[in-house]
């Protein structure tokens, strides 16, 4: 277990190494910027990097128009037409059924199949 502690030890401290970034003109040798970096200060750049470019993109999408380029996202109206009407569908269906209902019922009876149904009523000459 120690080992493992050990490298991870290691690692960390790795990360605070210096190192020195120098951009040289290539034409006459002369040091045109110098930079002191350290692997970390590397990750907190290139996380922060992506952070921003990721709320960015997300704000361009989010807050404009582009966001209705997106394939399935819609209009607000076409979402609010498609719920009306798949309401309408749902209680057309709903009839259908009654309908088949009715004229299998009508069916039967025609044919001599239906069941009659006793009540549980009493009935006036009792």
């Amino acid at each position: 277990m120690s080992r493992v502690m050990e490298g991870i030890r290691r690692r960390f401290k790795r990360l605070n190494d210096r190192f020195r970034l120098v951009i040289l003109d290539e034409d006459t040798l002369e040091e045109t910027a110098s930079f002191i970096l350290s692997r970390k200060s590397i990750y907190i750049v290139l996380s922060s990097f992506v952070m921003v470019v990721f709320l960015l993109v997300y704000g361009a999408f989010a807050l404009t128009p582009l966001k209705y380029y997106i394939p399935g996202y819609g209009d607000v109206k076409l979402r609010q037409e498609y719920i009306r009407l798949n309401i309408k569908m749902d209680s057309l269906q709903n009839v259908l059924q009654a309908n088949e209902k009715y004229w299998d019922d009508i069916r039967k009876v025609l044919k001599g199949d239906a069941q009659i149904q006793q009540s549980d009523t009493v009935s006036a000459e009792e």
